[in-house]
């Protein structure tokens, strides 16, 4: 499915920013046994000084003390991080990222429990029942409150990270003019069985699954909104029909590219597009 450009949510400021480093993943979960996938869609407070009122994946800014938790990591080493992500060093950082934000924001655990070791590539945290979910839903709610530390709330559990869930697909930076800037890893994931979404109330007041076509078709029908780089990503993956097909096509995936959308005007409407995109509209 081909996504136009589209109206987006970002600020108009002309203040200089530099782009923070942060990280999304697009959480996808098998329906129709296993012919079809949703991804998880949240919706951001009206409040919010970025995107606000849109409906994005889970993320965030990259946290200084994330990089404390790479040695907690199953799969994927620091260099392997920094080799996938064309950094020099620090990369595993960006994965501790998308699975902190992952619960944060979502309450899905990217995590494993203290029956894991490094390397062997650990099973997802159970929270079937109901001890261990009211644990984990307590602890984040500590987290959301900023009483307790990720980094200590994953090693006072004996939790390990289990980032080779992730896969890397997309790179964008938020364009000139915003308050706020971000340089942006987007992973695709398949969330874990036995664990279900939970919004916040705060930064996050919705959340949905929905089929990428359908979260696309709401968009266009002016239901949701969205920010141009979730409408490209959802374009990405539309045409795949399992998750299955999704994670195989991201772990082809090398040397991707570096996206930075431009502001253009069309009948006195701001959009933003792509460099280049420019020049093939009519």
């Amino acid at each position: 499915m081909d996504v136009k450009p589209y109206r987006a949510v970002f600020g108009t400021s002309l203040i200089h920013v530099e782009p923070r480093p942060a990280a999304t993943v697009i959480l996808m979960r098998e329906i129709d046994d296993r012919r079809s996938f949703e991804v998880l869609m949240l919706e951001r407070s009206t409040e919010l000084d970025f995107s606000a009122g849109a409906y994005v994946f889970p993320g965030g800014a990259v946290d200084p003390e994330d990089i404390q938790l790479g040695p907690r990591c199953l799969g994927i080493s620091d260099n392997e991080a920094s080799k996938i992500l064309e950094v020099d060093e620090g990369g595993i950082a960006t994965y501790v990222a998308a699975i902190r934000e992952c619960y944060e924001e979502a309450g899905i655990m990217l995590l494993a429990g203290d029956d894991s070791s490094p390397g062997s590539g650990g099973k997802h945290l159970d929270l079937g029942a109901a001890d261990q979910k009211d644990k984990y839903i307590s602890l984040r709610r500590h987290l959301n409150q900023g009483s307790v530390r990720f980094v200590d709330a994953v090693n006072s559990n004996n939790l390990y990270l289990t980032a080779s869930d992730l896969f890397y697909v997309s790179h964008w930076v938020t364009p000139p003019g915003g308050s706020r800037r971000y340089d942006t890893r987007f992973f695709v994931a398949l969330a874990p069985e036995n664990q279900e979404a939970l919004h916040d109330k705060g930064e996050i007041v919705d959340s949905l699954w929905l089929k990428p076509t359908d979260a696309l078709r709401r968009f266009e029908e002016g239901e949701l909104r969205m920010i141009f780089p979730t409408l490209r990503n959802l374009g990405a993956i539309a045409k795949f029909a399992t998750a299955s097909e999704v994670l195989e096509w991201a772990s082809g995936l090398n040397n991707i590219p570096r996206l930075s959308p431009i502001r253009v005007y069309e009948n006195g409407e701001a959009k933003f597009v792509l460099p280049g995109e420019e020049l093939k509209r009519p």
